[in-house]
């Protein structure tokens, strides 16, 4: 049966039968680039931010005995900023966006065992939560007001190793490759985005040790994405890709620090 075309699905997801959701953005490919950690075979494992819940199937697919996925259903909740408050919940709810439906739709198809909770990464507890050996957090902190607060979060939750695929700004990499920096509001519904060192230095700060640090490259669009000119040369330049555009990201394994 093919995917819902009455909603706007981010992830782009394999179906049984051969079909694919349309998805804004193709993480497919960037799982293959991710250095699994073995603790996630019949580990318990949190995906944070699951939108349409690509990484939590992908994740019960590689091994894990247990995912437990968590986003916020209501778009007046997200981190909106002054200007985009009434906007942007407006516009989310326009497209039909909202968080929950594809992976409902997803899961059922995929005959999933994934259990997904109404819950902010903000309000991650290990009383309620449990710990989980692998925690991954996929271009979210760009998104959040607090970051570092976030990190700190599932830091309390964590017993292992946290998997983060964020997204870099390419100026930052290619003009202060060595010095912690972040863009302040480069789009309408991110708050920052940080070179590497900045990355690494949310990081280390919110409580946690790098171990270890994959190379740049460049997230693909998926079937309902824009053109890939719409991003600069530089991310292709930054990702060693010249001429080639699209989101530049990273990939990081992490663990908790001794305070």
């Amino acid at each position: 049966m093919p995917p819902s075309s009455s909603r706007s699905w981010y992830h782009t997801i394999d179906l049984p039968g051969g079909a694919t959701t349309p998805g804004w953005i193709d993480t497919r490919p960037v799982a293959r680039l991710v250095p699994w950690p073995p603790a996630l075979q019949g580990g318990r494992c949190l995906d944070v931010g699951a939108f349409d819940g690509f990484w939590s199937f992908e994740m019960e697919r590689r091994g894990a005995a247990e995912v437990i996925a968590i986003d916020v259903d209501d778009p007046e909740q997200l981190d909106f900023a002054l200007d985009y408050r009434a906007t942007g919940p407006r516009h989310i709810k326009e497209i039909r966006a909202e968080r929950g439906p594809g992976f409902a739709e997803a899961k059922a198809a995929l005959g999933s065992s994934v259990v997904r909770r109404n819950r902010s990464v903000y309000e991650l507890d290990p009383v309620e939560d449990g710990r989980f050996d692998v925690v991954l957090c996929g271009a979210i902190l760009l998104h959040l007001r607090d970051p570092l607060l976030a990190l700190e979060r599932i830091r309390d939750v964590c017993d292992g190793t946290l998997i983060l695929v964020e997204l870099v700004d390419a100026k930052l990499e290619l003009l202060t490759p060595r010095y912690p920096s972040a863009a302040v509001r480069p789009y309408a519904d991110q708050w920052w985005v940080t070179n590497s060192p900045g990355m690494e230095r949310l990081l280390w700060t919110g409580g946690w040790a790098v171990v270890q640090r994959g190379r740049r490259f460049l997230f693909p669009y998926g079937p309902a994405g824009p053109s890939r000119n719409d991003q600069s040369w530089l991310t292709g330049i930054a990702a060693r890709k010249p001429g080639r555009r699209g989101i530049l990201g990273r990939i990081w394994l992490a663990r908790p620090r001794p305070l």
